[in-house]
């Protein structure tokens, strides 16, 4: 008797699993793979052997369905069932991941969130800042429920602490996510140390995986506060310009952290597509300040959910009165350009001064723009703030 498809969908957990682990798992186990097109995923590719698995994706690329191959058999189906029971139905084994997550001003104290997350500095002796201009790195660590298999661990965990660090770098305007790229880190100074050293490393970048001293080992508990004060919690505004205060965080930090833990699934992929556009902003605004301010206007329409019959325009309108509504007529006249400026730049009609001109030189507009720009980002991290606190209130309710 053949193998069904409802028995393939149940032995693999389907519903029941992390779909992009299970994708991972099943490329460990089958091999390479070809797409049949957009939304398909023939395992293992044609080229290799006959089909074991079809997968299908949604629009957004989320693995959805499958279906079993005509070279699929009861002991290759056993096997995966056997390593999904192993590796992705076990009781989690606590973990932790330290990634690098850097600062507009120097951090010189400890903050944790539950048992869940720390901030705090970096050992001593690592460089310091080259100018004061600068971004400082700070050291997160992200306790999270691991698995026996080391690279499955690794990759959740990684994954886990990037959406983490994606909404503390929104609730707290000093945070800073480091910039992915090949070297993806910002400037220098230790990654690690290999056991045996005694003096200080002296690496060239700053990575965004950060190990200890004791390299060698993966850590399962967070660091303790030692003789370490508070990162101070206060609401008092010092700018986000890059300063030599010492960093301090909001008081509604802990409560954005809560909301975002308590979102469903599906909210929390559309929180995760606003900030991604959001931190896309400040990574490009030295590039270009028409690429971050359209990038900033559309963090802000991922979350916009307009009704039926209602425009676009008007839906983004709503959205922004409702969750970052202005205070006076300067402000309501600058909240109604927000949407008209995005779609100027975003058809070709409109560029930023900053991106023509020759660097340096005075301009009145180039001036205006950086305040549009820096109105456009402020009036994004509050409606994007309040939209969580209000998901997640609602849930809740």
């Amino acid at each position: 008797m053949s193998i069904t498809k409802d028995e393939v969908r149940r032995r693999l957990h389907l519903d029941e699993v992390d779909t992009d682990e299970l994708l991972e798992l099943l490329f460990q186990l089958v091999g390479d793979c070809q797409n049949v097109d957009d939304r398909r995923l023939v395992l293992p590719a044609p080229a290799t052997g006959p089909a074991r698995l079809v997968l299908h994706f949604t629009a957004s690329g989320r693995l959805c369905d499958v279906d079993p191959g005509e070279a699929l058999t009861e002991g290759q189906l056993a096997e995966m069932e056997e390593r999904i029971r192993l590796q992705l139905l076990a009781p989690p084994v606590p973990r932790l991941v330290r990634k690098i997550l850097f600062s507009t001003q120097p951090n010189e104290g400890y903050w944790r969130f539950e048992d869940r997350l720390v901030l705090r500095p970096l050992p001593a002796g690592n460089p310091a800042t080259p100018w004061i201009a600068e971004t400082h790195p700070l050291i997160f660590e992200c306790a999270y429920p691991g698995a026996e298999d080391s690279l499955l661990s690794f990759s959740r965990g990684d994954r886990i602490a990037d959406q983490w660090m994606s909404v503390l770098g929104v609730a707290a305007a000093h945070l800073v996510l480091p910039v992915r790229g090949p070297v993806r880190g910002r400037w220098a100074t230790a990654a690690f140390r290999r056991p045996g050293q005694t003096d200080h490393p002296s690496g060239e970048w700053v990575h965004d995986q950060y190990w200890p001293a004791d390299w060698g080992g993966t850590p399962d508990s967070l660091c303790e506060q030692g003789d370490l004060g508070d990162i101070p919690v206060t609401d008092e505004h010092t700018g986000v310009v890059r300063c030599d205060s010492p960093l301090h965080l909001p008081t509604h930090l802990t409560r954005c952290l809560h909301a975002f833990d308590s979102l469903d699934v599906i909210d929390r992929r559309t929180l995760l597509r606003a900030t991604h556009w959001f931190h896309h902003a400040a990574q490009v605004g030295h590039l270009s300040a028409s690429a971050a301010y359209t990038a900033v206007v559309q963090s802000m329409e991922a979350l916009v959910d307009a009704p039926g019959g209602e425009s676009t325009t008007s839906a983004f309108r709503a959205f922004v009165d409702r969750y970052a509504p202005a205070t006076d007529d300067v402000m309501r006249k600058m909240h109604r350009s927000l949407y008209k400026i995005r779609s100027q730049i975003s058809h070709g009609t409109r560029l930023f001064v900053s991106d023509l001109e020759v660097r340096g030189m005075p301009n009145p507009q180039r001036w205006y723009e950086e305040l549009l720009l820096e109105h456009a980002t402020a009036v994004c991290r509050a409606a994007i703030i309040n939209w969580l606190l209000s998901r997640a209130a609602r849930s809740v309710g």
